[in-house]
C-alpha cells in the first residue's frame, strides 16, 4: 500500500477541479476574486463523519461493486431534502431488487434457523 496516498494535491482544490469542466470562455470570465469566492463556499459544504459509515466494495462478475450505509443525523435543510427525494427516489427498480433480494437473504437464514432449532427440540 505504499503507492497510495492521502494527501492533497497542492493547488488541486475541489474548485479548481470544478472550473477546469466549464468551457473556457466561461472559466476565463471568473476573476480571482470570484475564485476565491467560490472556492471558500465548496470548502464550507463538506460532508460530516456519521455515526454509521460503512462502506464496502465487492467484486461480482467481472466487475466490482460498492455497497455504502451513511446513517446519522439529518441536518439538511427542507429544499434539499425535496430535491434528494426528487433526484434520487427511493422506488426504482434498481432499489425493488437489492430490498428483495436482502429479504430473501434474511427470510432465508430464519427458516434456516428455525428449522435447525425444531429439529434440536424433537430429536
Amino acid at each position: 500500500m505504499s503507492d497510495v496516498t492521502f494527501d492533497k494535491p497542492l493547488g488541486d482544490s475541489r474548485a479548481d477541479r470544478l472550473l477546469d469542466n466549464l468551457d473556457p470562455d466561461i472559466r476565463e470570465s471568473f476573476t480571482d476574486q470570484q475564485r476565491r469566492a467560490l472556492a471558500e463556499a465548496m470548502r464550507t459544504s463538506t460532508w460530516q463523519r456519521q455515526p454509521i459509515d460503512i462502506r464496502v466494495s465487492l467484486p461480482f462478475l467481472s466487475s466490482r461493486w460498492f455497497l455504502t450505509v451513511v446513517s446519522g443525523r439529518d441536518v439538511r435543510h427542507d429544499g434539499r431534502r425535496r430535491a434528494e427525494r426528487l433526484f434520487r427516489p427511493l422506488s426504482t427498480i434498481g432499489n425493488t431488487l437489492f430490498m428483495g433480494a436482502i429479504s430473501t437473504v434474511v427470510c432465508s437464514v430464519i427458516l434456516v434457523a428455525v428449522l435447525v432449532y425444531s429439529s434440536i427440540i424433537a430429536g
